[in-house]
């Protein structure tokens, strides 16, 4: 029996499922064939996949392993879904189906599981092989070489204590020293904030620039970042070539990933109607929260998301063009005439 405790955690990992997958698929458009089926309730299915996708979500199966119907974690998984189908047919039973609240929520339920159809369906074309390729060819074949810098920095929660840092240094202060007494990003102060190698279009604009513009051994900043005000130093520059097409695959496919659900969006966007209750105001950064924290909010963990596949927000900065040392062409808001056009 499902503990009441456990109640949350198992309707949780049912969304986390997708509620539906049920079956193998296979053949031309993913057409479903073969379902197996490991009960029935009252003569309701429930199926091996969709035992497999639960003890995944449970984090009693590892997404790459088979299941194993002797195992512990097939037994687990498929119990839980029979006692949650029982405890469903009971709702039904008493009518609270019915009830507006969970109405709603049964509508919710719905419309993420079929957004994250659709995310599924983006998610194939960013790893289309001819795709990747495709754009690997494009920039691999015009840069001949990219750069990386090799930087320190310490991090500070004001503009005045970067500065304080930044006189300290300018008097001789060796910049190892400071960053492990005064950086507040300790997972690198330790080691003097050392940040390795990055690729200079890896970074940020401003902390871009301004390794553009210096000489080894040079600081520069205070440059804001996100995560607070940064001192930085200009270890070590150096050239490099392309990587390998399977070496950049991973960040052609995010690249491209993002490309996909940014152009969908902003074609949904411009077709529909939105109103909110309060409205994003113009001064906003992108990627700030249009709603606002509660008070109460500082310390707190965030909910987890209710599925794995959602997108990041509108508005959260893009992943580094996999490219170093290449601009990215402006995406074009053409969409190919497919299932989601129709």
């Amino acid at each position: 029996m499902i503990r009441p405790n456990r109640i949350a955690a198992v309707a949780l990992a049912l969304l986390l499922a997708s509620c539906g997958l049920g079956s193998q698929e296979g053949g031309e458009g993913g057409v479903i064939r073969n379902p197996i089926v490991a009960a029935t309730v009252n003569g309701r299915p429930i199926y091996v996949e969709d035992v497999r996708a639960h003890a995944v979500a449970r984090g009693w199966l590892q997404e790459t392993e088979d299941l194993d119907a002797n195992s512990d974690a097939f037994y687990l998984a498929l119990e839980e879904l029979i006692e949650v189908r029982l405890f469903s047919m009971e709702a039904e039973a008493r009518g609270l189906d019915r009830e507006a609240a969970v109405r709603r929520q049964l509508e919710n339920a719905r419309e993420r599981v079929l957004a994250n159809a659709i995310y599924e369906e983006l998610d194939q074309r960013a790893v289309d092989p001819e795709a990747v390729e495709r754009l690997y060819r494009e920039n691999a074949s015009r840069l001949g070489q990219g750069e990386e810098v090799h930087l320190r920095h310490i991090q500070f929660e004001t503009r005045e204590a970067a500065d304080a840092a930044k006189r300290r240094l300018d008097q001789g202060e060796r910049f190892e020293v400071l960053a492990f007494e005064l950086s507040t990003e300790r997972d690198t102060a330790p080691d003097g904030g050392d940040l390795g190698f990055s690729a200079l279009g890896d970074v940020t604009p401003a902390v871009r620039e301004g390794a553009a513009n210096a000489s080894v051994g040079d600081v520069f900043g205070p440059v804001q970042l996100p995560t607070g005000w940064n001192l930085f130093r200009l270890e070590d520059r150096r050239a490099v070539g392309i990587p390998s097409l399977e070496t950049l695959r991973p960040r052609i496919v995010e690249w491209l990933r993002y490309q996909e659900i940014s152009r969908l969006h902003e074609r949904l966007a411009r077709e529909v109607r939105i109103e909110r209750l309060r409205e994003p105001e113009e001064s906003a950064q992108p990627g700030e929260d249009e709603t606002g924290a509660p008070p109460d909010a500082a310390g707190r963990e965030p909910p987890p998301r209710p599925a794995p596949d959602l997108a990041s927000p509108p508005g959260q900065e893009p992943p580094p063009f996999p490219f170093p040392g290449a601009q990215p062409q402006p995406p074009t808001n053409q969409e190919p005439a497919d299932s989601e056009q129709q």
